[in-house]
């Protein structure tokens, strides 16, 4: 039998060794991603590099500016959450809070967004397991809704699915569709199973469960406001699509729903940090059936519009001031 200390120091190499295999899993997966999305551009360079882009400042301007009231629609709605567990956060706070811990979604693993915001909840009087709590409950609301958007755009271009699995595709959309509004259902009807669901998840990483009030009401208000900050997120790229290319021959829709899409699926690649990689294979493979080749050049721009418009949230995140216990 070993020691008490040679047990201890054993199981912590073990520990340390998983952690290091987790993240060089992560990274192997991310390059492979990265790699086919490179691919994609290299392959189709010439017509990237040919096309006849229309560079408008003014557009491109106002989809900063879209994007910016997008991610104060998201942070307005995650607010509305927040009296369920008994506190009232003003939307300054919820933009600041949001948009600095956001920038821990580049680094890689999931976490780092969450630990972020219990960092800056706790400066306000909300303490670490609410501020856990409330992150996961605003993704059981958040995801279903970008899953609804994605799914409604699917149902209405299925040629968009149908280029990038190089299939045809008939009853998924309807089976999905039936999917996001049963979900949609739950978690706006039943929100007694969302805190079941969320204290089942403490049990699980060994932490007490938590009650709070979550109503039928907020949990409506909630998922529709998820909902609505997606379109408002398909609304400012569909802006910077026109504001790089003159008419596209994108659906509105289309255009709209192809970013939520990416966006979304970009989000549930753990492995890649801010779904590098993820999301720019997705939108070149949901652009094709429009914009042909050049798709690639687009999800590229996209990628570089997007992060200019999270530095840009982040400065004003920054400067907004932040008192202790006003919530």
């Amino acid at each position: 039998m070993q020691p008490d200390g040679t047990a201890a120091e054993t199981n912590q190499r073990s520990s340390t060794f998983r952690t290091i295999v987790k993240q060089l899993i992560k990274l192997v997966l991310t390059a492979v991603v990265v790699y086919f999305a490179g691919k994609q551009v290299v392959q189709h360079w010439s017509e990237v590099k040919d096309y006849p882009w229309d560079i408008d400042p003014v557009l491109i301007a106002i989809s900063f500016v879209f994007h910016i009231i997008t991610f104060g629609i998201f942070s307005k709605t995650w607010c509305l959450l927040m009296p369920a567990f008994g506190h009232q956060v003003p939307l300054r706070y919820g933009f600041k809070i949001a948009y600095i811990a956001n920038l821990g979604r580049y680094i890689p693993g999931k976490i780092w967004p969450i630990i972020g915001q219990i960092y800056l909840l706790n400066k306000i009087g909300i303490g670490k397991k609410t501020a856990f709590v409330s992150w996961m409950v605003a993704m059981f609301y958040g995801i279903p809704s970008a899953f609804m958007a994605s799914v409604l755009t699917i149902q209405l271009y299925p040629v968009m699915a149908e280029e990038s699995l190089g299939t045809e595709i008939s009853v998924a959309p309807t089976l999905l569709l039936a999917v996001a509004l049963a979900v949609a259902a739950v978690s706006i009807l039943l929100p007694g199973q969302v805190i079941r669901f969320s204290n089942f998840l403490l049990k699980r990483v060994k932490r007490a469960p938590m009650e709070f009030d979550l109503t039928p009401s907020i949990g409506l208000q909630v998922y529709l406001g998820y909902f609505f900050s997606w379109i408002a997120y398909g609304v400012s790229f569909y802006t910077f699509l026109h504001g790089i290319m003159d008419s596209p021959p994108v659906p509105t829709l289309a255009g709209m729903g192809s970013f939520v899409v990416a966006y979304l699926i970009g989000y549930l690649a753990i492995f890649a940090p801010g779904g590098i990689g993820a999301r720019e294979l997705v939108l070149t493979g949901v652009l094709s059936p429009f914009i042909g080749p050049i798709a690639a050049g687009v999800a590229v721009a996209a990628r570089l519009w997007n992060l200019l418009a999270e530095a840009l949230a982040a400065i004003i995140a920054l400067v907004i001031p932040m008192r202790g216990n006003e919530s």
